[in-house]
């Protein structure tokens, strides 16, 4: 199958813009958006954990799980959003079965290898004891109806079957937009889609990001006007502390009722303004030009940020401090720079060692020596080195 156009519909695409590449600052952009959004995202899936809501705000358990709404759950909807702006301008440009089999290599098999790797990690740190049931399985590693054994991997999962019915989202972001935008929020506030998706609001950002390409919609990589940044996050500060200050009966930290639902669509809506506004200030600045060094392992990050900062917080148990709470938030704090401390030198080993499972493990997306070397010398004076274009 393949949505490429007639000669005449090319012409008439071109002229309205669809079908361009993406501009180099663009392209920066979300190239610094995904590596900022992908740091703060080990915030959502790093120690120490509690279940439930904690009792106040202001106790060191109740202040990371505000953290972890504001700052790690939030900055997740502007990658679905990236994502599907770059697969619908994908579709305008290739053929369909093309472009899916860049997603299955991008996505699924990253997804089932970490998911093994990390039962292998279990196994063997069980005793050669912890092994899935038989049953178990086909979701342990793909993720078909519940989270996979590596559970912030079920996001690969839920992006690849919005690339499955990608053509239907272009069809109808040109066609009928307000309803489809519709149906998808009312799908991620009532869960309607089964086990289509595992979190609804994943395909209402990604439908998002498709709207922005097929209406060509302009993308500020300028300092964005401070009032809307500003409410924005207002409205990210307040929803994150909602559960804590509204009444239980409300169900606002209800994470299976409509309104917690509700107030958490508001809180990503909220925080794609943020994250965006926050990568297009710091596009041309030093911080900016650090962190796009780091850009080329994003990817690797994203799938094993967990394990890495899961190394740090068994070392800290061993030393007897962990119930500390200046001990347990100093490492909340830290844990993005503590993924990196371990994802760059596991980079740079893999790929000395084995460059090919390396670039498999990472969806095809393995760095260059040169993209290595900036990493390992992030505070070097360097241009900002800008790949050949931003791969969708």
């Amino acid at each position: 199958m393949s949505l490429a156009r007639p000669p005449e519909a090319a012409r008439t695409a071109a002229r309205e813009g669809e079908g361009s590449p993406v501009s180099p600052g663009v392209s920066d952009a979300m190239r610094l958006a995904r590596i900022l959004c992908i740091l703060l995202l080990v915030y959502a899936h790093a120690q120490p954990y509690q279940p439930g809501l904690p009792e106040s705000l202001f106790s060191p358990m109740g202040l990371i799980h505000y953290l972890r709404q504001l700052l790690g759950h939030t900055s997740v909807p502007l990658l679905s959003l990236i994502s599907g702006y770059l697969l619908a301008r994908a579709l305008s440009q290739r053929p369909y079965a093309q472009a899916l089999s860049h997603r299955f290599v991008s996505l699924i098999v990253p997804l089932v290898l970490w998911n093994l790797i990390y039962l292998a990690k279990e196994y063997l740190e069980s005793g050669f004891t912890a092994v899935p049931e038989a049953q178990e399985w086909p979701n342990a590693v793909l993720a078909l109806t519940a989270q996979p054994a590596m559970a912030p991997l079920y996001f690969l999962r839920d992006a690849f079957v919005c690339a499955l019915i990608s053509p239907a989202f272009v069809y109808l972001a040109r066609r009928w937009p307000r309803t489809a935008a519709a149906a998808l929020l009312l799908n991620a506030l009532l869960g309607l889609d089964g086990v289509l998706f595992l979190n609804g609001a994943i395909p209402l950002f990604y439908f998002a990001g498709c709207l922005w390409w097929v209406h060509q919609a302009p993308i500020p990589t300028q300092a964005m006007p401070r009032e809307p940044v500003l409410a924005a996050g207002l409205a990210m500060a307040l929803l994150a502390a909602a559960p804590f200050l509204l009444p239980a009966a409300w169900g606002a930290s209800d994470p299976l009722s409509v309104p917690y639902a509700a107030l958490d669509i508001a809180l990503r809506a909220a925080g794609c303004v943020v994250f965006w506004a926050l990568a297009s200030r710091l596009l041309h600045t030093r911080t900016g030009e650090v962190l796009l060094r780091f850009e080329p392992i994003a990817f690797f990050i994203f799938c094993t940020h967990g394990m890495a900062t899961g190394l740090w917080w068994m070392a800290i148990e061993r030393t007897g401090h962990a119930g500390a709470a200046p001990v347990f938030l100093a490492h909340f704090a830290l844990s993005p720079l503590l993924a990196l401390l371990v994802c760059v030198p596991a980079v740079w080993a893999l790929r000395r060692l084995a460059p090919r499972a390396l670039s498999v493990l990472m969806g095809g997306r393995s760095p260059s020596r040169q993209q290595m070397a900036r990493m390992t010398r992030p505070l070097a004076p360097a241009p900002l080195a800008r790949p050949p274009g931003l791969t969708p």
